[in-house]
């Protein structure tokens, strides 16, 4: 009887139901304005807890296999000291065995000596007071400090929650008269990136110009020198790559263990220089059949030359990446950021024309070169994603809109039934935020966020037309005034919605602590709680001066 005569008291009261709709509004509003000021935060998914997270080593185009080891040893130095990790396997001038992470990120492609993959094994969730994700955050900063020799680029990736993506936000640059053009604006863009404090590990995906040496055989020399062809062609690849010469057997071993030379003082030289390389060839002697030594570097030439960079093309267009990871924070907001300064700092050397999406064009002011800036990675994958739940909510309203005119032949209390729904956003962006204060990592919006408050839109109307039948029954069977009928009707029927509520919110709370659902069971919670104050209260206001259309 309480509820009912404080629900009666505000459907009389004109001054008390502008308060209802006066406090929804500012409400809503409030929610709304959660986004803009970043108080709620919106991404694809949360970083996922994973048992496991690769390192990837770049070194400059060039450089042996004796440098790219001497990164990983370091690395792997530095990552034993942390107690967590367990173990480590280490994969030189390829990519560690693939799953479909790694085959989107092209670890099947990497085959150079200055490229390697670590795969790092860390304890078990239930053994470690710290997500996998925040202890890649607090190694990262120390393994670039200390291992950052020779330049290597150093990037950890950590296992995706959703799908595989080449990186958290990848810049596609087409366009320019050449590779060098590309890649220089490439280079441009790499710098806006690193001046975003969330962005971490970018690297442009493009080889870089670096000489090489050739030995080419003098045959004339060498057939008057005495020695086989065949001969000089072996302690070369002695020398330089290496051969089996024979096996060892073991009683313990599965197979044949196979005994491996190569003539490392040889082939490691001090100075990339063609004068080093061939005072190395000096020291490396063969004899010949008249039982002289002679020296290698006799019989050989060396030729100098640029390295042909490599071209990596997308729909038969030339393009370069330029691929960045972000470091505990949403893809979005750094771009944006990005975005912008791009747009400001490069406007005074290109013409800046924004295309679709968030993607740009760049035309050169000077040669009339233009380059176009497509976003992909895991950015695309959450914009696209969003765009889509995006529309199917839009679709969802609509429909039960039509389906409720068709019910009760009325625009006005179907709006008002779409209304009341649409409003129980406000617990979805109330209950993000309290996860957000009361969890250690921000908790996001997410994709399955969305398709919570879609799930809430069923809900809500369901509601509404309970409290709307009851109130046309009361009003055409008893005869009751509709601010009274209204009133029985709200009270009667808030036990069995609060039953519901209190049945999805139990049910809801096995999923709030999840990884990737967490996000559905927390719009769930917040949603339903706040549609039960939805229809006790705003929607008795939002129908009393409409119900005599459906009498």
């Amino acid at each position: 009887m309480k509820l009912e005569n404080f629900i009666y008291q505000i459907l009389e009261s004109k001054s008390k139901s502008m308060l209802v709709y006066a406090i929804t509004l500012i409400l809503f509003l409030l929610s709304v304005s959660t986004f803009p000021t970043k108080i709620i935060k919106a991404k694809m998914l949360p970083s996922k807890d994973s048992d496991t997270f690769s390192v990837y080593v770049d070194l400059k185009d060039g450089y042996s296999k004796k440098y790219t080891k001497e990164v990983t040893d370091c690395i792997a130095r530095k990552l034993q000291e942390n107690d967590i990790v367990t173990n480590i396997s280490v994969f030189i001038s390829e990519g560690q065995p693939l799953d479909f992470a790694a085959l989107v990120k092209q670890s099947a492609l990497k085959d150079k000596q200055w490229q390697a993959e670590m795969m790092v094994n860390i304890k078990r969730e239930s053994n470690r007071d710290i997500s996998s994700f925040n202890l890649v955050s607090k190694l990262r900063p120390i393994i670039k400090e200390k291992c950052n020799m020779y330049n290597a680029n150093i990037k950890f990736i950590e296992l995706p929650a959703g799908p595989p993506v080449l990186a958290s936000i990848v810049a596609e640059i087409y366009g320019g008269e050449d590779f060098n053009t590309q890649r220089e604006f490439a280079y441009k863009i790499a710098k806006i990136f690193n001046a975003q404090k969330t962005l971490v590990d970018i690297d442009v995906m493009a080889s870089k110009d670096y000489a090489k040496y050739e030995l080419i055989l003098e045959n004339e020399k060498i057939k008057k020198s005495g020695i086989n062809l065949e001969q000089i062609k072996q302690i070369i690849y002695l020398a330089y790559e290496g051969m089996p010469i024979s096996v060892v057997n073991d009683s313990h071993a599965q197979n044949q263990i196979p005994i491996f030379l190569r003539l490392d003082d040889t082939r490691l030289i001090n100075e990339k220089t063609e004068q080093s390389l061939k005072n190395r060839l000096k020291n490396l002697k063969l004899k010949n059949q008249y039982n002289q030594m002679i020296s290698v570097s006799e019989l050989v030439r060396v030729k100098k030359s640029v390295k042909e960079p490599e071209l990596t093309s997308k729909n038969l267009k030339k393009m370069i990446n330029v691929i960045a990871e972000t470091n505990k924070d949403s893809q979005i907001y750094p771009l944006l950021e990005a975005r912008t300064q791009m747009i400001e700092q490069l406007s005074s050397d290109y013409k800046v024309i924004k295309t679709d999406m968030l993607n740009l064009s760049f035309i050169d002011k000077n040669t009339n070169e233009k380059f176009d800036l497509v976003f992909d990675g895991e950015l695309k994958v959450t914009l696209d994603t969003f765009k889509d739940l995006g529309t199917a909510f839009i679709i969802a309203l609509i429909l039960i809109f039509f389906l409720m005119v068709v019910y009760y032949k009325s625009y006005a209390i179907s709006g008002g039934i779409i209304l009341a729904s649409f409003i129980s956003i406000i617990g979805v962006i109330l209950a993000h935020i309290v996860m957000d204060i009361f969890t250690q990592n921000t908790f996001y919006l997410t994709a399955t966020s969305l398709i919570g408050f879609i799930g809430l839109i069923g809900i809500n109307s369901r509601n509404s037309t309970l409290i709307i039948d009851f109130s046309k029954q009361l009003i055409l069977e008893q005869g009751m005034p509709i601010n009274k009928a209204i009133a029985k009707a709200t009270a009667t029927r808030s036990k069995p919605i609060i039953l519901t509520v209190l049945t999805m919110v139990f049910a809801s709370s096995l999923l709030a602590s999840d990884a990737v659902f967490g996000g559905l069971g927390v719009a769930l919670i917040g949603g339903t709680l706040i549609s039960y104050i939805v229809s006790i209260f705003f929607v008795p206001v939002i129908i009393k001066n409409h119900m005599k259309k459906l009498l």
